[in-house]
């Protein structure tokens, strides 16, 4: 209960934010009559899951053979809160006219989806440090925001999804492999992994450094 009290101000002000993204598609497909950009509200939701995860983690005390479970559950989707930044792309159809709703809109919905998935982040990055060391948990962490990055690789260019896992494991193993095994010759994946691992490690030192600030 005491978590829930925690994060109720969170989960309050999350809804808020996720209206706002919420009433300009609305307005985007009664003005334009056109429901193109609805994915948007599948990718949020599928950013959501990791916070659900966590959640579900910190509730009680678990066995950690659960709790592992749980976190490679939580990584395989993990990548799917900061991968709706990469929904900007879809702005090359846009008119003159609605290039900039259309911006605002896409990054209505990739700000909820990574607020909400940097929060997920902490809550995990606290779970960790209950189970092993300070210095492991930070290893941990910074590995995980690369991974994202492969992740969202994964899933904007190779359009590999997060339930691949379970109904194609072979074919997306197969693809990470070779990326692994001849690196050289994907050097556009390490480049893009790299760079959008580089960029979530960033904000979310940035988010920390805030809450250490705002706790003095």
């Amino acid at each position: 209960m005491n978590l829930i009290y925690k994060q109720l101000p969170f989960i309050k002000g999350f809804i808020i934010s996720v209206g706002f993204s919420l009433i300009l598609l609305l307005i985007r497909i009664i003005k334009t009559d056109s429901v193109f950009f609805l994915f948007l509200v599948w990718n949020l939701f599928l950013a959501c899951i990791p916070y659900g995860i966590t959640f579900l983690l910190s509730i009680r005390k678990i066995k950690n053979i659960f709790f592992w479970l749980g976190f490679i559950i939580w990584l395989v989707f993990l990548p799917n809160s900061p991968y709706i930044l990469t929904d900007l792309q879809h702005i090359r159809i846009s008119t003159l006219q609605s290039v900039w709703f259309d911006v605002l809109l896409i990054l209505s919905f990739a700000v909820n989806g990574a607020i909400i998935g940097f929060t997920s982040l902490q809550m995990m990055q606290e779970l960790l440090r209950e189970r092993v060391s300070k210095k492991a948990t930070n290893i941990i962490i910074h590995v995980t925001l690369l991974l994202c990055g492969f992740g969202i690789y994964l899933g904007r260019i190779l359009r590999w999804n997060s339930w691949d896992i379970i109904q194609n494991p072979l074919g997306i193993l197969s693809d990470i492999l070779k990326r692994f095994i001849f690196p050289i010759e994907h050097i556009n994946t390490w480049s893009f992994t790299i760079g959008f691992g580089g960029f979530l490690m960033i904000m979310y030192h940035f988010i920390q450094q805030y809450n250490k600030n705002r706790q003095q």
